[in-house]
C-alpha cells in the first residue's frame, strides 16, 4: 500500500490514514505486548517505509496517544442504561465500561495511561461523565476532579490487573511471616488478586464518597446569606 500521498506514485491507490496504522500498532501490542512495538516493526506490518509513518506522526508518542485514542473509541458502544438512570448508575455503566475496553486490549492502561490526547473519542467520554454529575447537581470543579480521579482509580486497577502473570498470592504468602507481618498474614491474601471485587468496591468507595460531596455542595448552595437589614423607620 503507497501513502505517498502526492504524485503519480499514489495514483489508484488509497493512503495510509493514521486510524489505520493505529489498529496495526494494537495488533501488534495485542500479540507481543507493548515492548514489542516499534515503528521500524509496524512499517513492516503495513509494508510501507519508515518515513511514510513519520508523515502521520512525529513520533512514538504521538502514535500511542492516537492509539489510545483508537481504544477509547469503544467504550461509550459498551454503555446501555435507561434514560431515567441516576447518576451513580451512569458512572458505574461508563466506569464499567471503560474497564472492560482497556482489558479487551493488551497493555490496554499503559496505552491510555501514557496519552494526554485532545481527540474526539478521549474528550467525549469525559464530556460524557461530567455531565452525568453536572445534570446531578455537582459544581463544575467537583464534577472535573471526580472525572479524573474515577479514571485513574480505573487506570490503576487494570494496569494492576494486567501486570498480573500468576502465583501473585503464593508469592506473597510466602512472604510475608506472623512476627514480622500479622495483618498481612491474618488477612485472606486470595482477595489480593480477586480483581473484579477489588475494583467493585474501589468504585463503590468513590461513588459514597462523590454523594457526600454532592450532598454538601447541595446544601452550601442552598444557604444564601439574609440581606443586610435597612436602616431604622423614623
Amino acid at each position: 500500500m503507497s501513502t505517498n500521498a502526492g504524485g503519480s506514485g499514489a495514483r489508484g491507490r488509497t493512503a495510509l490514514r493514521a486510524e489505520t496504522v493505529a489498529l496495526a500498532a494494537l495488533a501488534l501490542v495485542d500479540s507481543g505486548g507493548l515492548e514489542s512495538l516499534t515503528m521500524r516493526r509496524l512499517a513492516a506490518s503495513l509494508s510501507v517505509q519508515l518515513p511514510t509513518l513519520y508523515r502521520l506522526f512525529d513520533n512514538k508518542q504521538a502514535l500511542l496517544d492516537e492509539m489510545a485514542e483508537t481504544v477509547l473509541s469503544g467504550v461509550l458502544g459498551r454503555v446501555h442504561l435507561a434514560d431515567d438512570a441516576e447518576w451513580a448508575q451512569r458512572i458505574t455503566a461508563l466506569a464499567r465500561a471503560l474497564r472492560d475496553t482497556l482489558l479487551a486490549q493488551r497493555d490496554g492502561a499503559r496505552i491510555v495511561g501514557g496519552a494526554y490526547t485532545t481527540k474526539q473519542h478521549t474528550l467525549t467520554l469525559g464530556e460524557t461523565m461530567q455531565a452525568s454529575m453536572r445534570e446531578a447537581g455537582f459544581p463544575a470543579d467537583i464534577a472535573l476532579w471526580a472525572s479524573t480521579t474515577i479514571f485513574s482509580f480505573i487506570l490503576g486497577e487494570v494496569l494492576e490487573q494486567q501486570g498480573a502473570t500468576g502465583g501473585e498470592v503464593e508469592a506473597l504468602t510466602a512472604s510475608v511471616s506472623g512476627e514480622r507481618y500479622p495483618h498481612f498474614a491474618a488477612a485472606p491474601l486470595a482477595l489480593f488478586v480477586d480483581f473484579d471485587a477489588r475494583f467493585d468496591f474501589g468504585l463503590r468507595v468513590l461513588l459514597t464518597g462523590l454523594e457526600a460531596e454532592r450532598a454538601r455542595s447541595t446544601v452550601d448552595t442552598s444557604v444564601q446569606p439574609s440581606p443586610p437589614a435597612g436602616p431604622p423607620a423614623t
